[in-house]
């Protein structure tokens, strides 16, 4: 840190010896442990406060950029959803009507799901819905576990 070699140090001790004598030197070298150890305690905070910091803005600079992608995909999204409903015409609108009158039923992943979409998403589905199950009443009360 100092770059001081043993001939330094022993100069050092030397003059702090004649300097201040042999009753007084132990209680300075205790003094000046006790101050160095302090200093070094502070710079070790600083250090880890920066080394913080640091990581906080690159982790808000990671978050930033995921929150560019995914207003990038949902403006695609709505690109996409706003084409399909320029593509439609009448009376694709009305067989979806007919069709979807229940819950609805699609393979996902190669697993049938119920799930009951509303007329407005049904239309702009990019693929036709089967209606072949049963209608069931779905719960549409919030439940909250205390």
């Amino acid at each position: 840190m100092l770059n001081l070699g043993m001939t330094e140090i022993f100069c050092f001790a030397v003059i702090a010896l004649l300097v201040l004598g042999p009753d007084k030197l132990p209680e300075a070298a205790r003094f000046v442990a006790k101050w160095y150890g302090k200093i070094k305690k502070f710079i070790n905070n600083i250090q880890n406060e920066i080394d913080r910091e640091l990581r906080l803005s690159e982790f808000r600079e990671e978050m930033q950029k995921e929150i560019d992608k995914i207003t990038e995909l949902e403006r695609r999204m709505q690109q996409q959803l706003d084409a399909l409903k320029n593509t439609q015409t009448p009376s694709e609108v009305e067989e979806v009507k007919v069709e979807t009158k229940g819950p609805t039923t699609y393979t996902l992943f190669s697993q049938q799901a119920i799930i009951p979409f509303s007329l407005e998403y049904q239309k702009q589905l990019p693929f036709k819905l089967e209606s072949n199950v049963p209608t069931q009443q779905f719960d549409t009360e919030l439940k909250i576990a205390v």
